[in-house]
Formats: C-alpha cells, sequence, structure tokens
C-alpha cells in the first residue's frame, strides 16, 4: 500500500512538472518575422516595370477575434494580431523608401473607434507607416468590418489616381451591415480605379469565405491567406523562425506591374494651341490660352463639392422619428438618389439623463430608426448608410436646461459628394 501510494505521488509530483513547464513555455513566442523583400527600386529603375498605384490603404482588424492565436499551440505560436503586424511591416520594408504613392492605415474594433485612421491619407514614408503599427496595441469589441470599408470611400475621396486597398482580417464579421455590399459599393463608386485585396488570419471557413467574397466584389484584386505570405521553421519546442517569404511576390503582384514596351523615338510634332498636347493628339484643336486640358487636348471638367445636412430631433426617452422631420429627411433619400455613388453616416445623440450605457444604446436606436426610415421609405440601399451612436458624449448645447436637452436629443449626418462641372 505504501509502495502504491509512492508511485501515485509520484505520478502526480511528474504531471505537475510537465504542466507548469507547459505552462511556462506558452509564454514564450517569437512573433518576428524575417523578410525577403523583392528590390522593387531596381524593378522600376530598370524600365521594364511601372508603378500600378497612387494610393493605399491598408484596413486593420483589431476586433477581439484577433487576439486568438493561430492554432492551439501551446508555445511558438503568435496571435492573429502579431503576425497581421509583421507582415505590414514586411510590406512597408518591402516598398522603395521615396515610392511616390499616398498612403493611410484604418483600424477597425470599438477601441479604435475614436482612433479609426491612424495614419494618412498623406505622402507615404515608411516612419509613418511604422508608427501607425505601433499605436495598435491590443484588441477589444465586435468585427464592423463593412463600417471600416464604408469609412474607407471617405479615405479614398480626394485622393487623385489609382488605389489598392488592402485588408487584413480574420473575415470573422459581427456587424449586421454586409462587408461584401460594402465593398462592392466601394467599387462602384471608384470603378476601374480601386481593386481590393484581402489577406486572412485565421482558418475560419466563414471567414476564408467572407474575404474571399470582398476581393470578388473588388473584380481587380485577390484573396490570400497570411499562410501563403510566410513559412514557419521550429528551432525547438518554443521557439520558430518565421520568414515572410511570399511577401515579395504580393508586394510585386499590388504595387507594380510591366511596363509596355518603350516606344521608338518620336518625330517632333507641333502644338498649335499651345496647350501641351501635340496636334496629332489633340482631340480639341483651338483651345484657348490658360484652360487646363487632359491627355488628349480637351478642357478638364471642374470638380465641385455639393452636399446636405440633415438635423432630427427626438422626444426624451425615444427613437420614433416626429412627422415633422419626415420633408427633411426625403431631401436627404432625393440627394442619395440623385448622386447614386454617395453614402453617409448617420450619429445618434442622447442628452445627459440616464445611465451611459443606456444612453448609448438609445443614441444607436435612433440613428438606426432614420437608417431604416430612408430605407424602407424611399428605397435606399442600406450598404450606403452607416450608422453610429455617441450617447451623451458629444453635446451641442448645455444639459442644464430643457432646451439644452431638447437640442441634444438628436441624429445629424452630412453627406458630401463631388460633381464635375
Amino acid at each position: 500500500m505504501r509502495v502504491k501510494r509512492f508511485v501515485t505521488g509520484l505520478l502526480v509530483l511528474l504531471l505537475g512538472l510537465v504542466l507548469t513547464g507547459c505552462a511556462g513555455l506558452s509564454t514564450q513566442s517569437t512573433t518576428d518575422i524575417t523578410c525577403t523583400p523583392k528590390d522593387l527600386n531596381a524593378m522600376l529603375k530598370s524600365g521594364d516595370y511601372q508603378k500600378k498605384v497612387d494610393n493605399f490603404l491598408i484596413i486593420r482588424d483589431a476586433s477581439s477575434s484577433m487576439a486568438d492565436k493561430l492554432t492551439r499551440a501551446f508555445c511558438a505560436e503568435p496571435t492573429k494580431l502579431d503576425l497581421s503586424k509583421e507582415l505590414i511591416r514586411c510590406l512597408n520594408n518591402s516598398l522603395p523608401d521615396d515610392f511616390d504613392v499616398n498612403a493611410g492605415m484604418r483600424v477597425f474594433g470599438p477601441v479604435y473607434a475614436e482612433k479609426g485612421l491612424v495614419y494618412g491619407m498623406s505622402k507615404y514614408s515608411k516612419a509613418g507607416m511604422e508608427d501607425a503599427l505601433l499605436s495598435v496595441s491590443g484588441t477589444g469589441g465586435v468585427t464592423p468590418l463593412a463600417n471600416a470599408i464604408t469609412h474607407a470611400n471617405k479615405d479614398l475621396y480626394d485622393m487623385p489616381g489609382d488605389a489598392a486597398v488592402i485588408i487584413f482580417s480574420d473575415g470573422m464579421n459581427t456587424d449586421p451591415a454586409s462587408p461584401v455590399e460594402a465593398a462592392a459599393v466601394m467599387k462602384e463608386m471608384y470603378g476601374e480605379n480601386v481593386c481590393i485585396y484581402t489577406v486572412l488570419l485565421g482558418d475560419d471557413p466563414k471567414g476564408k469565405m467572407t474575404m474571399e467574397q470582398i476581393a470578388e466584389a473588388g473584380k481587380c484584386g485577390f484573396a490570400i491567406n497570411a499562410n501563403d505570405l510566410h513559412t514557419r521553421i521550429l528551432a525547438d519546442a518554443c521557439s520558430s523562425i518565421e520568414l515572410a517569404d511570399g511577401m515579395g511576390d504580393f508586394v510585386t503582384s499590388v504595387f507594380v506591374e510591366k511596363a509596355p514596351p518603350k516606344a521608338p523615338p518620336k518625330i517632333a510634332d507641333l502644338d498649335s494651341d499651345g496647350d501641351g498636347v501635340p496636334d496629332s493628339l489633340d482631340q480639341c484643336p483651338n483651345t484657348p490660352q490658360g484652360i487646363k486640358v487632359d491627355r488628349v487636348g480637351c478642357p478638364v471638367a471642374i470638380p465641385e463639392k455639393v452636399s446636405i445636412h440633415l438635423l432630427v430631433q427626438f422626444d426624451f426617452d425615444k427613437a420614433v422619428v416626429k412627422p415633422q422631420y419626415h420633408s427633411d429627411i426625403e431631401k436627404v433619400a432625393d440627394f442619395l438618389k440623385a448622386y447614386p455613388k454617395t453614402t453617409g453616416v448617420l450619429e445618434g445623440h442622447t442628452d445627459s439623463i440616464g445611465t451611459d450605457e443606456y444612453n448609448m444604446q438609445l443614441s444607436e436606436r435612433r440613428a438606426e430608426s432614420v437608417k431604416n426610415y430612408i430605407v424602407e421609405k424611399f428605397g435606399i440601399n442600406a450598404a450606403r448608410l452607416s450608422t453610429v451612436g455617441h450617447g451623451e458624449t458629444q453635446p451641442v448645447a448645455s444639459n442644464e436646461t430643457d432646451k439644452g436637452r431638447e437640442q441634444n436629443r438628436r441624429v445629424v449626418a452630412t453627406i458630401v459628394t463631388i460633381t464635375m462641372q
């Protein structure tokens, strides 16, 4: 009996040591990735390749599911957020220092709701992109992927030329709006000027399908799994060597393309009207001096910004749209019909009576109430309108008076678009 107890105790002790060792090992994870970029600078200077985009925007998922490890290994396993950081860092390091494009990074997830666009849109710099990467230190909340894509439309709005939108996410969308529909709206809005690329973190089947469908909606981009961009080599039980050996091909596909064959030297051509376009290409001869023309010598249309503002106020503790605002909402619907590529954000607010949590929910219901009225009454595509609740955090008047509280119980929206005159 004593021998049996001794053996049992010894087994328990050994099991405890094993579990303790594994628990200690689980905190030791190597997430740094060795980047093996292609020399884009040399490719561009050779003349065989040319720049494919004028702008790029990275949309990075920082929702709570991105804190999950890629597999259930005890150690040597980065989180999805860690892997996305290292892959984006490799992408950043793969681009030439003087790459002449505009760039930005948008982060989504409630922890970053107030930050949103953490970098750009501005002239690209490696340091700026690296700072944006380091600004994301954690995860939280649900995955409003559709909302992030909708906001990206505004990020790109004033950016001339072609753009690449690169989404790093596990695709596990928990927002009521469809990210695929949001991507389709983006494509409709920008046409051939935008391509959408998705990088899947993790192996969730539904997330994989979502990311593939988003890329398909972009028509000229593609979907890829993060596992195809890097290779893991186990060094020992709890560390690994990560090689981003697929990132070079990915960056090349997104940012550069084969240049057309070099044309033989042309014989000098006349430019009779002095607009900078030779007569052989000028489709609009005799253009007056000082008029800006396009590449075929015709006057360039002048962009004009048009907008509409909406203000809907609510009774205390109510989210019902009052009839007195129906005509104002109809004007917004007419505006959206007149400019079918335009999107908008409806922002709900409350006064200070009630708890913060209740007021946040009430403000969201108010914004949704206005959106539902526009969608159901006037047939506007729901994907063109997103909603956000601010609760009592953004008053426009004092909450110490009845009049002030009445002004704070509201939904507002300013919808802007550009027309060519």
